[in-house]
């Protein structure tokens, strides 16, 4: 069944089931306000509509990623309540779910990426926010949630857009997506997507981020119920780090005041280089037996080749004299990922219950030798309130090696029982066993939940579900592995997704604890300490409203709770790092058709969030800020063109930290404008 989602438009709350393919909207004249997105199947395995999904999920469309001109994927997920993003490096996407840091398991196409390196959003149709433990059908993962990436796909309707941007910094990008049928009988659809950009910070010497991304894919309509879609990238970086600051004198005043947060801690002549390749190469198979019962499969290789070169960490500061001593590092990592998820969705009754089962297995394979590099001498001594770039010496590394073989299976299976006309009861469960080194684990995971139709578009909803999560590549302070996290969740809310779809919403009330956490030591790459458990309590709400035609308001607000329970080390009650009390969010757009003119619109939105803790056990506090972003466009036939404005009121904010020496200062007012030809 062909769904139609709407700029932005929330879908946890869409009564209407997943299709396989975008429909086409015919009932507004002005085309770029809908959207049309694939409601992929990845988000519950299953035709079971999210409105009957025991849980929060949201999802946020291409359209908004192009209107708000994302290009971190940090920035697509502040429009979701209960996300925070930010943390200690530039160049990988840091977020927390519901006050858990959940950044490293990151999915695409229902598969783990296995990697945290920021994500392509020019790749992608639409980004999914799954609320909670989700262990039950996607394995690891935090407790807090995770992130579900939808590739763009092959569509049947031939489609070519160009676009190119300009903006702060002398940064800038160009991106090409073509896509329709390559036969005549409609047999194979191909797309292919590329993108280039280099977007230059505002921190001294303007370190750049280049990266070029090629993504090419291949949908084969074998017959009426079969299907099969080859998908690929290949993302290639050349950037400079963009190192961290300490905390004192630039999140509050140190001894000597503050020094300037555009400072550049590194040799400019010689700058830290992060030189990456990512490739990616899989399938999605789909075939129907007959109504009651089809198969899918999902598989993709991933291999990352990475090199971290010429870095300077933070080994000490003292505040009374500015003075920061530094230690080289280089880093060097390759990457394999394998993974597999085969299933069959089966729809039946037995006496007066409808069942819809999900039963699968999953596998996931990584093999990761790293190598770093560390030299201490002679320690490098750079005044932060008088820099002197004179003192950076080469430092000679000493070399430690390092590998990582790990291999998980999962075994699954969830049913969805239609007890009564609008009464759904889930339950499912799935057991993992996972082998890393010479260590092996197994937990069985379940999952319990009721959703009611309350009439009138509303919906109310209760669950419990645990979460399992291995840590491979994860080893303590004496080399062994970390063992593997858990959690435990209670959820209750309601759901509001008007029959006309226009009005979308959901509350939610939570709670979540989390065991066996693991801390990362920003100063030791791969080494973490286990610091007991953590408690999330909270209150969420997301809306998308499309009040008219032409005015359209995504908002979100959190109230998250998270503190430590309990730790060998660290106070019991001390609030976690980069968990606010408070988040709020809103992207309001209003456009008209101007007829001769074009489609004119506007935009205004922004973030809010109260004080947070920037290190664990907390030592200090990062103020609260809020930020207003804004747009205007102009689209006349084939041709837009969109100005962008982000912090228009230049604030100055903190916008992560990982303790003491590794803060990032977040970006002062930047602005971008895009030309784009598409039909």
């Amino acid at each position: 069944m062909k769904q139609t989602i709407t700029l932005a438009l929330l879908c946890s709350t869409a009564t209407a089931a997943h299709a396989a393919e975008p429909a086409t909207d015919t009932t507004t004249p002005i085309a770029d306000i809908v959207v049309t997105a694939a409601a992929q199947k990845n988000i519950v395995k299953s035709d079971v509509p999210l409105s009957q999904v025991p849980q929060n999920i949201q999802i946020l469309s291409s359209q908004l990623i192009r209107e708000q001109g994302a290009n971190l994927l940090e920035n697509v997920l502040q429009n979701v309540a209960g996300v925070m993003t930010g943390s200690y490096a530039r160049s990988y996407d840091f977020y927390r779910i519901r006050g858990f840091d959940a950044s490293g398991y990151t999915y695409v196409d229902g598969l783990p990426r296995g990697v945290a390196i920021n994500a392509e959003l020019a790749g992608l149709e639409q980004v999914e926010v799954i609320k909670g433990p989700s262990s039950v059908l996607f394995g690891q993962g935090s407790p807090g949630g995770l992130v579900n990436l939808i590739s763009k796909r092959p569509q049947s309707t031939p489609h070519i857009e160009v676009n190119a941007s300009y903006g702060s910094y002398d940064s800038y990008t160009g991106m090409i997506d073509i896509t329709g049928p390559l036969t005549g009988g409609g047999a194979l659809d191909g797309r292919i997507v590329a993108n280039y950009r280099n977007d230059r910070s505002f921190i001294d010497f303007h370190p750049a981020t280049r990266r070029l991304y090629v993504a090419p894919s291949l949908t084969w309509h074998i017959g009426p119920d079969t299907s099969l879609t080859i998908l690929a990238s290949l993302s290639k970086d050349w950037s400079e780090l963009i190192p961290d600051q300490p905390a004192a004198g630039l999140v509050y005043a140190g001894p000597l005041g503050y020094y300037r947060r555009s400072l550049y801690i590194g040799d400019p002549d010689n700058k830290g280089k992060i030189l990456q390749t990512f490739v990616s190469a899989g399938y999605a198979f789909r075939h129907r037996f007959n109504e009651h019962l089809s198969f899918y499969q999902n598989a993709r290789y991933s291999y990352l080749d990475l090199k971290y070169l010429n870095l300077y960490q933070p080994l000490a500061y003292d505040p009374a004299s500015g003075i920061q001593y530094e230690y080289g590092d280089d880093f060097f990592e390759k990457r394999n990922i394998y993974s597999l998820d085969s299933g069959f969705q089966l729809d039946a009754t037995t006496g007066p219950f409808r069942h819809r089962v999900v039963l699968g297995v999953e596998y996931e394979g990584l093999r990761n030798p790293t190598r770093i590099g560390l030299g201490f001498a002679p320690t490098i001594a750079f005044n932060l309130y008088d820099p002197d770039y004179s003192v950076f010496e080469t430092q000679p590394r000493t070399f430690y090696d390092g590998n990582t073989k790990s291999d998980a299976f999962g075994f699954y299976v969830q049913d969805t029982i239609t007890l009564a006309p609008g009464l759904n009861l889930t339950a499912g469960g799935r057991y993992d066993t996972v082998k890393i080194n010479d260590a092996r684990y197994t937990k069985f995971s379940p999952r319990a939940g009721l959703t009611y139709e309350l009439g009138g578009g509303f919906s109310a909803y209760l669950s419990y579900a645990r979460s399992f999560l291995p840590q491979p590549g994860y080893f303590d302070l004496s080399g062994k592995p970390v063992p593997p996290e858990t959690g435990e969740a209670y959820e209750a809310g309601v759901k509001l997704g008007s029959p006309d779809g226009r009005l979308n919403g959901t509350l939610a009330i939570y709670q979540i604890t989390r065991s066996n956490v693991a801390t990362a030591i920003p100063s030791m790459p791969s080494v973490y300490e286990v610091t007991g458990a953590q408690r999330s309590r909270g209150v969420e709400l997301d809306g998308q409203f499309k009040l008219t035609r032409q005015f359209q308001l995504v908002a979100s607000y959190a109230y998250t709770h998270a503190v430590v329970k309990s730790d060998p080390t660290i106070p019991v009650g001390q609030t976690v790092i980069g968990a606010p009390r408070h988040k709020a969010s809103l992207w309001a757009r209003y456009s008209i058709d101007a007829g001769q003119m074009g489609v004119l619109s506007a935009s205004l939105g922004g973030i809010a969030l109260s004080k947070q803790q920037g290190s664990l056990p907390n030592s200090y506090t990062i103020p609260s800020y809020a930020l207003v972003n804004a747009n205007i466009g102009l689209k006349k036939g084939p041709f837009s063109v969109q100005f962008n404005i982000n912090n228009l009121f230049d604030k100055k904010y903190i916008s992560g930290a990982t303790g003491d020496l590794f803060v990032v200062s977040g970006e002062p007012r930047i602005w971008k404008l895009t030309l784009g030809w598409g039909f």
